[in-house]
């Protein structure tokens, strides 16, 4: 059973002047398992409200969305077709209503802006400050959402209490349907997705491709995982279970779960609220400008030849080299690849747990002796090449990720694909569940290696805001030929003629209104992108019946751009799983833009010269928007594609079943029987609606 933790009993406050106690320092001296809900709150709460930094969260995340978020017109459009299920949102209003509102502490600031723009629904669209992201909390289940017998339930997937509740079902948390109190809390929560259905996915416990295992392992759900403050320090489940050889007569429990709560800090990190700021909540000091200058190696001995040159010669050859210093860092960044793959990416997935591993051991699957669906073909980096047992002219390509070395990824296709044909395939399921995103390059790769066409690039039309703040960067970036920024234009072409811009387009904006507010944007351009030489003559190239689709509708971002191109270009099929039954489910998710973080707008900001219309916060996190939007090629209302939503929606959706909730490749064979019936066969399976 579960037994309720209880705090340990605040000390009594004498009626006389006594030094109050700092919740913060107790919190510091405590080790799992004694750390408790409670106990982070206080410190939490603690935390006094700073007026002035405040302020500077609300300007700087304000000019931050007019300026540069490229959706801040879009994001107010109502009545989104599904599979969306977003609401409009007037986030320069959200802002302004924060800044009226008066605060007992800071935690509760910094939440109402985390929610609002977790509101847009926009994976790209963050405002995480680490602050109040130090512990973990856990619930004893992990839970899921099968389809029996065409009815969704929420049921245990794992059950960490030892009290033989797997497969039980939860009728109700804190008293509330449980299906519609984990779509409420994840709709409030976390902003990933437009479509509830995906929303969903997130909050429940799914499974992802572990590169190193090459197995398919859970994945926490958001909702009883969580390194943000819960709302209580519990949570109350009404569980039913079925009559079964665990349970002769069934079983019917009230169970109250407090959470667990672990460190995601240092053990004696901080010892006090002041300490406990300064070590996991401000900012590192900005590294000085001397500093920067040590990574560049002095070859020519410019300084020790200034003599009677004056200051000037000397500060001029010092910002020469400070200007190949911050060159330099750039080109390490970029990790020595495409001058265009680290400028481009379009986003991965934010982290959840920010610094340690949580003390509690990952939950693994249970292991069941069961016939092999599939056997490895090809071992790559992380895309990994499979073929079916039953089927094997079918292969599988699971592909988990878009953040890929684009230097040895071609190696890797190659190889795979090559081995999946000499080994009899003839056609392929590409599999993206769980890819959160990566680089753009990747994203028009992959749609070539399948559809190589020397005429048709697969880079999408795009546009960017034109704020005097991002035409100053531009004017700036071009000036400047070993630098390259968002906001170069030598990034990018024309959009009728395909020759690289030489001039500032950003000069060449006009005002344009997608909802309510006229705002300047460039002209329609492309990214410069060198399409590669992916003719391989393989059977599945070129022939979308040879080809198909699937994911948990989480692939974002590059993926998404993906599959767009697959799904809505080429008509490759496409399945998405899980979501809501009855429900359309949306293959991808924020596949519209690319992203750029604060930190890398004062960073070219800084390098190119231009005086900052920004500040940094004083807090450690992830601030970040989209800056670039996508069209696609059927576009005639000038609609972005991250607000289309007809493009999203998979041909076919299939919900978890006890059965494929715990073995992601029995996926594979459904789909493969659906997609390429076996003679004598109808394909039809129940998963499918």
């Amino acid at each position: 059973m579960i037994v309720e933790r209880q705090d340990e009993p605040a000390p009594e406050v004498p009626p006389t002047d006594i030094v109050e106690i700092d919740p913060c320092a107790v919190l510091s001296e405590l080790h799992e398992p004694y750390i408790s809900y409670g106990h982070v709150k206080r410190c939490y709460d603690h935390i006094p409200y700073n007026a002035t930094e405040a302020n500077t969260v609300v300007s700087t995340m304000s000019t931050l969305a007019r300026d540069f978020y490229i959706f801040l017109d879009s994001a107010m459009t109502e009545n989104l077709q599904k599979p969306f299920t977003s609401h409009p949102v007037d986030i320069l209003a959200g802002f302004d209503r924060i800044s009226r509102t008066e605060y007992k502490n800071d935690f509760l600031f910094q939440t109402d802006v985390d929610l609002l723009m977790n509101s847009l629904n926009d994976a790209h669209a963050n405002y995480i400050a680490h602050c109040y992201r130090n512990y973990l909390f856990l619930q004893p289940f992990d839970l899921y959402a099968p389809v029996i017998d065409k009815v969704q339930t929420i049921r245990i997937l794992v059950d960490g209490t030892n009290d033989l509740l797997e497969d039980c079902q939860v009728l109700t948390i804190d008293g509330v349907n449980a299906l519609d109190a984990i779509q409420t809390w994840i709709d409030i929560h976390y902003g990933f997705s437009k479509d509830a259905g995906v929303r969903l996915n997130k909050a429940l416990t799914s499974q992802s491709f572990n590169i190193d295992s090459k197995k398919w392992t859970y994945n926490q759900g958001q909702f009883t995982s969580r390194v943000t403050l819960p709302e209580r320090e519990a949570i109350t489940y009404e569980i039913s279970c079925p009559v079964s050889a665990l349970h002769p007569e069934g079983k019917n429990a009230t169970l109250k779960a407090p959470w667990e709560v672990y460190r995601l800090v240092a053990w004696n990190d901080f010892d006090s609220t002041e300490s406990f700021l300064a070590n996991n909540c401000y900012q590192e000091p900005e590294t000085d400008l001397q500093e920067e200058l040590v990574i560049v190696e002095d070859d020519d001995n410019d300084d020790d030849d200034d003599g009677d040159k004056g200051e000037a010669s000397g500060l001029k050859k010092r910002a020469e080299r400070l200007k190949r210093a911050r060159s330099q860092r750039r080109k390490q960044q970029q990790q020595g690849r495409g001058h265009q793959e680290s400028l481009y990416q379009a986003a991965v997935e934010t982290p959840r747990h920010l610094t340690k591993e949580p003390l509690r051991s990952n939950i693994e699957k249970r292991q069941i002796q069961e016939p092999a669906i599939a056997h490895l073909v090809s071992n790559g980096s992380s895309t990994s090449f499979f073929q079916l047992v039953k089927r094997p002219t079918i292969g599988v390509v699971v592909i988990p990720t878009h953040s890929v070395s684009l230097r040895t990824e071609a190696h890797v296709l190659e190889e795979g694909f090559a081995q999946l044909y000499d080994a009899g395939v003839r056609n392929v399921i590409l599999d993206l569940t769980a890819n959160g995103g990566g680089y753009v390059n990747f994203a028009y790769d992959l749609v070539d290696w399948m559809f190589p066409q020397e005429n048709e690039t697969s880079v999408y039309l795009s546009d960017l805001r034109t704020s005097m703040a991002v035409k100053a960067l531009a004017q700036k970036d071009l000036e400047w030929e070993d630098y390259n920024s968002y906001f170069n234009p030598n990034s990018y072409s024309d959009a009728a003629t395909g020759v690289e811009f030489e001039t500032n387009f950003f000069l060449q904006d006009k005002l344009q209104r997608r909802v309510n507010r006229q705002l300047d944007y460039t002209p329609k351009v492309r990214m410069n992108h060198n399409l590669g030489a992916f003719e391989r003559g393989m059977p599945w190239q070129h022939n979308a019946d040879s080809i198909v689709v699937m994911t948990d509708g989480t692939c974002g971002s590059a993926c998404g751009m993906s599959l767009n191109r697959l799904k809505n270009r080429h008509k490759v099929k496409s399945y998405a799983i899980g979501g809501r039954y009855g429900e359309d489910l949306s293959l991808f998710s924020f596949a519209g833009a690319s992203v750029y973080s604060l930190k890398e707008i004062l960073g070219d900001y800084k390098v190119l010269e231009v005086d900052p219309s920004m500040q940094q916060l004083l807090y450690k996190g992830i601030y970040r928007v989209p800056v670039m939007e996508f069209f696609d090629d059927d576009d005639v209302e000038g609609k972005p594609l991250e607000f289309r939503s007809e493009l999203y929606k998979a041909d076919f959706h299939l919900g978890y079943t006890p059965v494929t909730a715990r073995r992601h490749e029995i996926l594979w064979e459904i789909v493969a029987n659906s997609h390429w019936t076996p003679e004598g066969q109808t394909g039809q399976d129940p998963s499918i609606e």
